[in-house]
């Protein structure tokens, strides 16, 4: 009995055991084995199941456009503005050598700002006058909108238009003097005979009437000759408005002063270019191509006149003449043969514009030599001090780079704007805080073009098939391309290989 006492205890868990053993096999336990090593037994799928899982990609994060690689916006370093806080941009590239900055800024009274400046590399893209038709010689004063002019001078040319913008103030001509492709249109300032800049019969600025030009791969902001004294005295001021632009015709170190049209001058060589015109006897009549304009006439044919003679112009050609037997200029056409070339080339007084190609009148001085133009503050026409006015300037950099200013506000105009402006819409300026940030951007001179309902810039980059409205016209506050203030001249930014 002591026996089966002793051995009762551990013969009664190893039955406990043996049970619990037999329930895990009929009724499974908590317990996984580990995957066994070796080949899967797991069935197939499309996914290698020795590759890791694959991730779904990830979005990349939307990137600020990239500043084109080769230029950079550098503001005029150790200044700091007086009637704006910080600038910040944003660079789109529109073809070679043209660039559009858009300037975003707050003026001191807390307004939003946006200026955009196309700056234009003229070793890459070039800068021509815009017209109705791209019309030059014979212009008749026609208005017509900034892109419409684009248009025209595409068709024209075959090249490509970067950027159109008004440019010369609006009127039933344009205010000052005017060249197009090396054609004289217009030859100086509208003269009303009254230079006190005070009052608007004047229709002349404080500072002298400004121009801008382009010969070649070079630019220029200057008045239509120099000057001494103060610019806001009657008298510079009417020295300035009765200066005159010309031809001239260079014959080695000798200049002949030339002119258009189809009576026969005595002092000046004479282009017949349209319709019928007389050379007088003992004089001479060289026929002249005139396709590839005034600066490169190719001559065709020299005729000796023994008897008075009219000659008729055509397609294509004119006639060079000369009236008096003894003059230099019949001298010079006698020495002329066939396959010669003369060139008509623009002169000024003293020499500022002479060769210049393209010309347009602007109005207020914003930068001088480097400075701001001390006028500015005392510009009284065309709304200089009112705030909020859409802007058009431009502006020559130390580089040589051209920068074309605009600044759209439709917060200036009239019903139509008021009923598409939204408080988001950016704000205009006045000429002070026009001038101090072409000075800040960093140009040396710097001019205003006409403003108000005429600011309408219009873009189109390299690959773009169509332009585009960046600058709405205060008129209509429309981004439709043709929906603007018709103007008599605009300033075109343009590819240098035409088509």
């Amino acid at each position: 009995m002591k026996h089966l006492k002793k051995h009762f205890k551990p013969l009664f868990c190893l039955l406990i055991a043996v049970v619990m053993l037999f329930a895990c096999a009929f009724t499974g336990c908590d317990h996984q084995e580990e995957p066994p090593v070796g080949p899967s037994t797991q069935q197939p799928t499309d996914k290698d199941p020795e590759k890791e899982p694959e991730k779904e990609p990830e979005k990349e994060p939307e990137k600020e456009p990239e500043t084109p690689a080769g230029f950079s916006v550098a503001y005029r370093s150790g200044y700091t503005p007086l009637k704006f806080g910080e600038v910040t941009n944003t660079v789109t590239e529109l073809g070679e050598g043209v660039h559009l900055v858009a300037n975003k800024l707050k003026k001191t009274n807390g307004q939003d700002v946006v200026v955009y400046a196309i700056e234009v590399d003229l070793k890459q893209a070039n800068i021509v006058a815009g017209t109705k038709d791209n019309a030059s010689e014979d212009f008749s004063f026609t208005t017509t909108t900034p892109y419409s002019m684009a248009q025209a001078w595409e068709k024209e040319t075959g090249g490509h238009v970067y950027m159109s913008l008004n440019a010369d103030f609006f009127g039933a001509q344009c205010v000052n003097a005017f060249v197009k492709d090396g054609v004289i249109v217009k030859d100086g300032h509208n003269d009303n005979r009254n230079y006190d800049y005070s009052q608007d019969a004047s229709d002349v600025p404080a500072s002298a009437p400004m121009l801008f030009g382009v010969k070649g791969t070079s630019a220029q902001i200057a008045p239509i000759q120099q000057y001494t004294g103060d610019p806001t005295s009657a008298a510079v001021k009417e020295k300035l408005v009765k200066a005159k632009l010309s031809y001239a015709v260079q014959n080695g170190k000798t200049s002949i002063p030339a002119e258009i049209g189809s009576s026969v001058s005595a002092e000046k060589l004479t282009l017949l270019t349209k319709g019928e015109g007389t050379a007088q006897k003992n004089g001479y009549a060289v026929k002249v191509d005139l396709s590839k304009g005034l600066s490169n006439l190719n001559v065709l044919e020299v005729q000796e006149v023994t008897s008075s003679t009219k000659f008729t112009a055509g397609e294509g050609y004119g006639y060079l003449r000369s009236s008096d037997r003894f003059s230099d200029i019949k001298k010079y056409l006698s020495s002329l043969k066939a396959g010669d070339t003369v060139n008509f080339s623009v002169v000024s007084p003293d020499g500022t514009w002479d060769g210049y190609e393209t010309i347009l009148g602007c109005r207020h001085a914003l930068v001088l030599d480097d400075k701001i133009a001390d006028t500015v503050t005392k510009e009284y026409s065309n709304g200089a001090q009112s705030p909020d006015v859409p802007r058009s300037a431009v502006g020559v950099k130390p580089n040589g780079n051209v920068v074309i200013f605009a600044v759209e506000s439709l917060w200036y105009g009239g019903s139509k704007t008021d009923a598409v402006r939204v408080d988001s819409d950016t704000h205009g300026m006045d000429l002070p805080e026009l001038a101090e940030f072409a000075y800040y951007y960093g140009c040396t001179q710097a001019a205003n073009f006409d403003g108000g309902g005429s600011t309408q810039l219009i873009v189109r980059g390299e690959n773009e098939e169509t332009g585009r409205v960046v600058v709405r016209s205060s008129d209509t506050g429309s981004s439709v391309l043709s929906e603007t203030r018709p103007v008599m001249n605009g300033i075109l930014v343009t590819s240098r290989k035409e088509g």
